[in-house]
Formats: C-alpha cells, structure tokens, sequence
C-alpha cells in the first residue's frame, strides 16, 4: 500500500501549502524545510542563450515557446529539437592483451531531427505552411537552421541539409498539421592551396 504525503508535496513543489485541505490541522504551518529553501532560492529566467539568441517566442495561440528554431528565417512552429552526434572510432584488438586500442577517425555530421506541429487558430487548414515547407524541402541546396539548441552544436558558418520530411497521420484534425524534418549537418570547409 502506498500513502502519500499531499501537504509534504505542495511544500516540496511550492514551497508552502497553497490550497487548504479539508482534513488539514489549523495550526499546520507547512514544511519549514521547503520555505527556507524556496526563501533562500531565486530563480533568475535567463531570455537569451549564451550566443545572445531569444530562449523565447510567442506562437501564433500566444503561449511562449521554449527553444525556437527558424529554416532560412522561417519560423518552425512549436518545434521539438532533437540532435545526434557519432564518431568514427577504429578499434584495433591486442594479441596477448585484454581489450582493444580505440583510434578516433572523426567526428559524423550531426543528425538534427525536428518535429513541428502547425496550429492555426482560425479552424482553417496550414496549408500555406505546408507550402512553405515543401519548398524548403525540394531546394537542393544547405539552408542556415537558428536555435538555441543546435547553435551549442554546429559552428557559425555551418549549415544543415533536409535528407527527409515526414507528415504524420492528423486523423481528421483540421486546423493543425504536425511534420518532421531530419537534416544532417554540413560543415564549411575552406580549402588552402
């Protein structure tokens, strides 16, 4: 049987009882632990990353949204960012010896995965969006991606190339569309000669 403290956990998550409780002893001044800590703690929100890029930004239903991300300075709507990277490691086993030697090759393109889902808040459609998506899609050429996220990852001058776009089943959702692109990373090189 499991029990659970409710007053315990308003005071860990809230720092003190918000709501009173029905069965609530009057005198009850909540955890003293979670109000020294929630007194001692402030919580500075930082709105711009350490590059001086927007944490932020308003999407179209006017709820902030966390780690934005842009293609080509269009905006991905509520976009969910996910970033793989891999090396290149030659193991070589040893005769005689436990184990092998690990030689680094290098470092793979990063693999970018983006999952965008498109509201729009007139009941109608993202066709448009579709459009534009689709556009960006078929340019067979590097586009310059901007968040948060990846910028920690890829260089200044590194851009990414879409490799495949999927749009999932909305089962009869009209006014919203969610799609995915996967990109790889495509590193500026400059050649000396």
């Amino acid at each position: 049987m499991i029990t659970l403290d409710i007053n315990y956990i308003l005071a860990t998550v809230y720092g003190k009882i918000g709501l009173p409780f029905p069965a609530m002893p009057s005198g009850f001044n909540g955890n003293p632990v979670a109000e020294a800590f929630s007194e001692t703690q402030t919580v500075v929100k930082k709105d711009r990353s350490f590059f001086d890029k927007p944490l932020y930004r308003d999407n179209v239903l006017g709820r902030p949204e966390f780690l934005p991300a842009t293609l080509e300075n269009i905006a991905l709507p509520n976009s969910l960012v996910t970033i793989t990277g891999q090396k290149t490691i030659v193991e070589t086993p040893m005769v005689g010896a436990d184990g092998s030697v690990k030689e680094i090759i290098n470092l793979q393109d990063y693999r970018i995965k983006i999952i965008c889902t498109e509201i729009y808040p007139d009941n109608t459609w993202p066709e448009n969006t579709l459009h534009t998506i689709n556009r960006l899609y078929r340019e067979n050429k590097t586009l310059t991606l901007q968040c948060p996220l990846t910028d920690i990852f890829l260089q200044a001058k590194d851009n990414v190339v879409i490799t495949s776009i999927s749009l999932p089943d909305m089962m009869g959702i009209e006014n919203a569309q969610v799609f995915e692109l996967n990109m790889v990373s495509d590193t500026y090189f400059e050649l000396e000669i």
